[in-house]
């Protein structure tokens, strides 16, 4: 036998440990989620589950006579079936725009100045507890 060689039970024991570790990585993953969060919310009796993800971020750009405003947008579909699976109902959104950066730009051959604001529009889902 090598000097560097595992047993076979040793071999079974990092492969089980590894498993081991990766479910517990996995259950730390999902709790933290959406789902996970109404999972828990659910089990401790709440009424009421409500969360705010980004609905969509904007980036801003004012330059000589321009400005320049990029959108780019999430979609939650996949996230709010996933609560709605976890015994919730969809009840209200409500939105809001938060401001990040605002660029002002000076226009030099008139009067007047260019702006253009960047932020992110969050989206606040509420949902009820669904009948069992």
């Amino acid at each position: 036998m090598a000097l560097f060689s595992r047993t076979p039970e040793e071999v079974a024991a990092k492969a089980a440990a590894a498993a081991e570790a990766k479910a517990r990585q996995d259950a730390a993953r999902f709790a933290a989620s959406p789902a996970g969060q109404a999972r828990t919310a659910r089990e401790e009796g709440a009424q009421l589950f409500q969360i705010s993800i980004d609905l969509e971020s904007t980036s801003a750009r004012s330059s000589l006579g321009t400005a320049a405003v990029q959108r780019r947008s999430n979609d939650h579909t996949q996230i709010l079936n996933e609560v709605v699976a976890e015994g919730w109902k969809f009840e209200a959104i409500s939105t809001t725009f938060i401001p990040t950066t605002t660029t002002t730009t000076e226009r030099w051959y008139t009067n007047g100045t260019r702006e253009a604001t960047a932020g992110v529009v969050l989206a606040t889902y509420v949902f009820s507890a669904a009948a069992r």
